[in-house]
């Protein structure tokens, strides 16, 4: 037994070192991270100044002192105009090309300036910025460019003919695995915290979410959470899929790792339409990415073929032009069976070609 046991550990110790996983949620991740930090700097463009620069409501010396422990922001290096809009739009470009591109050198800086500006102005966060601060870490290590990027197949090509137990493969499994578990850790605490809040447990919660003056709330989203059985089913329902995550992530069924993943994304598209946290909803959905296996995607992927064939297909009749109609000669006897008024090609009198 004992044997046996330790064959299957070094079985799984020499996968983990031969294999990358998850390669395609961590490129999605990718991503998604580069696409929030533009959004988070485009969407405050012209109030830039007021935010973050030298001249800010937070003056740099506020903010030095507000610093959590070990935290740094570059922007606070100097006071000079120049250096903070040069910093700012290379945040602007750096991530633009860490979301096309990706690679462990581009995580690297897309960390760094991720941080400084997070920690430059810690008063307009939305919340997401700590879970985005600890997975960029994680991700210096993995190789996040191995799909949706130039190059990709080629860099798959690579790992697959690489099988041989390598240092930086086991990083990349190992930071790929501290995320999925830093992510199931934020979803368990969250639904626990909410089991143990009165609002949540009577299920209105979301009604009094929605009448908060601090986001902005749609008039949509506040009239469904007024009708008590819809308030009190999201309630439940918010819940349920938070604290599911940890043990969908563990099933071996593909089902239910993909049901709770869309589920939880779908819950962050909301948060992004109905109360415009969209960096934060962004986040979330590319941390919710990583609760899926490769395999799961390649199914996922392979049910849309069907689709993406069917709409091909009605997308190029679309812009085909109408076939004109000949009228059908009967086969009558006596008649020739060819005619100089008939083409060969016709069918039934409709054109086929």
């Amino acid at each position: 037994m004992a044997g046996r046991g330790m064959r299957r550990i070094d079985s799984a110790i020499l996968r983990v070192a031969c294999t990358e996983y998850r390669l395609i949620g961590i490129s999605l991740l990718r991503i998604v991270l580069g696409l929030a930090t533009v959004l988070y700097c485009l969407s405050d463009y012209r109030n830039r100044e007021f935010f973050w620069g030298p001249n800010s409501y937070d003056s740099p010396s506020v903010a030095s002192r507000s610093l959590p422990h070990a935290g740094f922001s570059l922007f606070l290096i100097s006071d000079s105009q120049a250096w903070f809009e040069v910093l700012f739009h290379l945040t602007i470009v750096s991530s633009l090309a860490f979301m096309v591109y990706g690679g462990r050198a581009l995580t690297l800086v897309q960390a760094v300036l991720m941080w400084s500006l997070h920690l430059r102005n810690q008063d307009i966060l939305e919340g997401g910025d700590n879970l985005a601060q600890i997975v960029i870490i994680f991700m210096v290590f993995t190789v996040s460019n191995a799909y949706l990027a130039p190059g990709a197949k080629k860099r798959r090509a690579r790992l697959r003919a690489a099988r041989r137990p390598k240092a930086a493969t086991f990083l990349h499994n190992l930071a790929a695995y501290l995320i999925v578990f830093q992510v199931a850790v934020l979803y368990l605490t969250s639904g626990y915290w909410k089991i143990a809040g009165k609002l949540w447990q009577d299920g209105v919660a979301m009604y009094y979410i929605s009448r908060d003056t601090g986001f902005q709330m749609s008039y949509t989203y506040s009239h469904l959470m007024s009708n008590a059985y819809v308030g009190t089913a999201v309630c439940y329902v918010t819940i349920f899929i938070e604290l599911a995550f940890p043990f969908a992530v563990l099933s071996s069924r593909a089902w239910v790792r993909k049901a709770n993943a869309l589920s939880l994304e779908g819950l962050h598209l909301g948060i992004m339409a109905f109360m415009g946290l969209v960096c934060f909803g962004l986040i979330m959905i590319g941390a919710d990415c990583m609760a899926m296996r490769d395999d799961d995607y390649r199914a996922l992927w392979k049910r849309t073929l069907p689709l993406r064939g069917r709409a091909v297909a009605g997308w190029r009749s679309l812009g085909r032009p109408a076939a004109p109609l000949v009228a059908a000669v009967p086969p009558t006897a006596g008649f020739a069976t060819a005619s100089p008024a008939v083409d060969s090609r016709m069918v039934g009198g409709v054109d086929h070609d």
